[in-house]
């Protein structure tokens, strides 16, 4: 008998999804799809196609055929290989080979119908929440493989149960030493909006100002969080100002908090950066500053600010009596 093994005409289907809620996360694209029938006793199908994720995400590529011209696409193809499967990167020339002629040796159509699908791997926000000693509870958000909080602390104890001292007076605080914090211009109404105040020995106090399981982020991990919001590596070691967008990739938007423009808020990474501003207290509304836990000297530290008419981001270092906000990260 016989074998019969012929796909007569094969129609291609373009597909690419986005599997994320990511703001500002670009779809992939599938093009320039052809397909070639082996003549060589085989029949064995070749299909070529260009892949591209504009945000350099690999992707997730599978294949669905359908034998009644696309009514259904439930038409077995499990003997398939090449550029399909997880982790596929961009690139053109990508090449499945599906081994139509030994996985269907009695099949003659000429209905035969073929969708190639890319779905990109790209990792959107998540979001959980923490609660402090205080029982404050925070909103958090994972971006890329860090937890952040997306709140700005308010603690008023240690993890141990120790107060943190509430300092109103601008020449004991300038002193200090020791842990302490404030609310902007010592107004309690500020607290629920843009948390607390911290000198910079309140971060560094070793009975602990984050809640259990989370800590204030190292200058280093601070830098992890920008690359993964596109900044270079190279920038990142930079001082002062860096990474174009990547502030406004932090920054609440619209002007209920910020002063506008608000240059480039975007707020993709839901983060809710808020311009909590500083002690001495000066320009809330319009600057935001977070510490690190890593000193660069006997008498500074490094932090991170944000202002409302730039979209990057400053790193730099200041004197520990400074009032800054603090974001905490997942241990």
């Amino acid at each position: 008998m016989e074998t019969l093994v012929r796909l007569f005409q094969i129609s291609i289907y373009l597909f690419s999804l986005s599997i994320n809620l990511f703001a500002q996360n670009t779809a992939p694209e599938v093009t320039n799809v052809t397909f070639t029938q082996r003549t060589d006793g085989s029949f064995m199908v070749d299909v070529y196609f260009d892949l591209n994720d504009a945000d350099g995400d690999e992707m997730t590529v599978t294949m669905q055929v359908s034998d009644d011209a696309g009514s259904t696409f439930n038409f077995i193809a499990e003997q398939i290989s090449g550029d399909i499967g997880e982790n596929i990167p961009s690139g053109t020339g990508k090449h499945i080979v599906w081994d139509f002629g030994d996985e269907h040796p009695q099949t003659y159509s000429d209905q035969i119908q073929i969708k190639i699908i890319a779905v990109d791997n790209f990792e959107g926000p998540k979001t959980e929440t923490v609660t402090d000693i205080d029982g404050n509870v925070y909103k958090t958000v994972k971006i890329g493989d860090q937890w952040w909080m997306a709140e700005n602390l308010k603690v008023t104890h240690y993890r141990n149960g120790d107060a943190i001292p509430n300092v109103t007076d601008n020449t004991e605080w300038t002193n200090l030493t020791t842990g302490a914090n404030c609310a902007y211009n010592n107004d309690n109404g500020n607290i629920e909006t843009y948390g607390l105040l911290y000198n910079w020995y309140a971060v560094d106090d070793s009975r602990n100002i984050a809640p259990e399981g989370w800590h204030i982020p190292t200058d280093e991990e601070w830098k992890k969080l920008e690359i993964h919001l596109g900044m270079s590596k190279s920038e990142a070691n930079e001082i002062d100002w860096r990474g174009a967008s990547v502030g406004g990739k932090l920054k609440e938007t619209g002007t209920s908090h910020w002063f506008s423009p608000n240059t480039g808020a975007t707020n993709e990474s839901e983060f809710t950066a808020l311009p909590g501003a500083y002690r001495p207290f000066f320009h809330i509304g319009k600057i935001g500053y977070w510490w690190s836990s890593i000193a660069s000297d006997s008498s500074n530290a490094w932090y991170r600010s944000l202002l409302y008419f730039r979209s990057d981001i400053r790193r730099n270092w200041l004197h520990k009596y400074f009032g800054f906000s603090i974001r905490c990260v997942k241990d």
